[in-house]
């Protein structure tokens, strides 16, 4: 059996790794000209020119039905 040698990684550079996969991913929506929706401050943001209009207020815990 051979063994390979795997790099570990520290948890600063998969956060990096991370960070930069969802900042390529937003850039190439918004090039694209889609919406993207993100979660900031406790509530739902949707940017971009053809993003949907929320009818009600996003909030942190939601109401059951």
């Amino acid at each position: 059996m051979t063994s390979q040698h795997v790099k570990k990684y520290t948890v600063e550079e998969t956060h990096n790794a991370l960070r930069n996969a969802v900042r390529k991913a937003l850039e190439r929506k918004r090039k694209l000209g889609q919406y993207s929706v993100m979660w900031q401050a406790n509530r739902l943001v949707i940017e971009g020119q053809d993003a949907p209009v929320l009818t009600k207020p996003s909030k942190a815990i939601p109401e059951g039905d």
